[in-house]
């Protein structure tokens, strides 16, 4: 795999924008978030059906998650990238799968593919709900993502 290619423009955060924070504090603040919804495990089902947890990295520019599914176990790596996009390594029983950059425009998360351009007409190729009720991507966004037949991977938490 090439190394981590972030979007060529800033990222965006609404503390940032709207509260003045430093780009870098709101990327941690975005790591922190993440793993904080995982400081308890929590199952989720969809595309996949598993249990995600905060694994290692209490408030600092990185974390790591570990995940259970029926289609492997896993690990996703966050960490802030020079450019202030926290970046996210999934890697699936060992084997890289896809790399991908986040940002907290407003309550969603938005993620965007390795090496994009970082702009969308619409929605973001990845979003996460802003209560971690659900993560969606975009297929033809993420080749590796298997389609449901929708054009999409999703998945849902099992608490509604």
């Amino acid at each position: 795999m090439n190394p981590p290619t972030p979007p060529p423009r800033e990222p965006h955060y609404f503390d940032n924008e709207a509260y003045g924070w430093s780009v870098r504090q709101c990327a941690i603040n975005l790591i922190n978030t993440l793993s904080g919804w995982c400081r308890q495990p929590f199952e989720f089902r969809g595309a996949a059906n598993g249990r995600v947890w905060h694994f290692h990295g209490d408030f600092s520019d990185h974390a790591q998650l570990l995940f259970t599914t029926d289609k492997g176990d896993g690990v996703i790596e966050l960490s802030i990238h020079d450019t202030n996009w926290v970046l996210a390594e999934v890697s699936v029983n060992g084997a890289l799968q896809f790399r991908c950059w986040l940002e907290e425009p407003y309550e969603e998360k938005e993620f965007w593919p390795d090496g994009s351009d970082g702009k969308a007409e619409g929605d973001a190729p990845g979003r996460i709900s802003k209560s971690r009720s659900w993560l969606q991507i975009r297929c033809a966004d993420f080749p590796g993502a298997p389609d449901q037949g929708n054009g999409y991977w999703d998945l849902k938490d099992t608490y509604d």
